[in-house]
């Protein structure tokens, strides 16, 4: 949670990042925290959530977490609410909870569909919704949704997660397109392979975990895989002034990895 070597371009500013325990979000939560934003997190993991919060706090940034499924309408009402009346704005809202189903289609059942659905589309489309009022207010509303090179070029054994990911980057272009007169921009990140949690369990599930992250990192372009700093850079870079004039598009952050070819 190293601070960025920016000046603090978002004084002032309001920022909700949803899954924000862990990973990637949690990177971003403390890039735009260090920057001088008051962040508000979003996760339904109370002990990560209570655990970035007081880190964070400890560093002497404002960061507030709040417990909620943002696939649940009353839970994403009830915390906007609170935002809006604690802080009396939304500046950025970051759309990043999600989940993988690491099953091919035949075993894919379809609550495993709509859980992965429910938890990396609905959420982004409820929590734009919910906020888009208030990012109209300010007249220069951001909104990053966090998708994934999966979502550009498929994969094998994550039909659903690869569908909402595809599905994120043509919602970030058509609000980009209904913001655009209310001053509300809106852009994709489509992050490769990151160093998170997610990725550790993903190893692990391997025969030989080492030999799995070693040969990954191997056939790296970069010889390394990302990091949530990495992706947060890239999150806080289209959320400034910086970009002002950027609203509609997919970032890929991914060391190269799309523009080689990859088994």
């Amino acid at each position: 949670m190293a601070r960025s070597t920016h000046a603090n371009r978002f004084d002032g500013k309001v920022v909700i990042v949803t899954g924000a325990a862990h990973g990637i979000g949690q990177g971003v939560a403390a890039a735009f925290a260090h920057e001088g934003a008051r962040v508000y997190g979003m996760d339904v993991d109370a002990a990560g959530l209570g655990a970035t919060e007081q880190a964070l706090l400890a560093a002497g940034t404002r960061f507030t977490g709040i417990i909620a499924d943002v696939s649940v309408p009353t839970d994403i009402t009830r915390s906007i609410e609170r935002i809006q009346s604690e802080a009396g704005r939304i500046d950025v809202l970051v759309n990043n909870a999600g989940i993988n189903m690491g099953k091919r289609i035949a075993e894919l059942e379809l609550s495993d569909w709509e859980r992965v659905f429910n938890t990396n589309l609905r959420s982004a489309y409820l929590m734009s919704r919910a906020a888009w009022t208030a990012l109209q207010a300010v007249g220069s509303g951001n909104i990053v949704n966090m998708g994934s090179v999966m979502g550009q070029v498929g994969g094998v054994g994550a039909p659903a997660y690869c569908s909402t990911k595809a599905a994120l980057i043509m919602l970030s272009r058509c609000l980009a397109k209904d913001g655009a007169a209310s001053g509300i921009r809106v852009n994709c990140i489509c992050p490769g392979y990151i160093d998170t949690p997610i990725m550790d369990r993903v190893l692990d599930a391997m025969p030989d975990p080492a030999k799995a992250r070693a040969d990954l990192v191997h056939r790296m372009p970069l010889r390394r895989l990302g990091s949530p700093r990495d992706i947060a850079a890239g999150v806080l870079f289209l959320a400034s002034e910086e970009a002002a004039y950027i609203s509609g598009i997919e970032l890929t952050i991914d060391g190269a990895v799309t523009a080689t070819q990859i088994d």
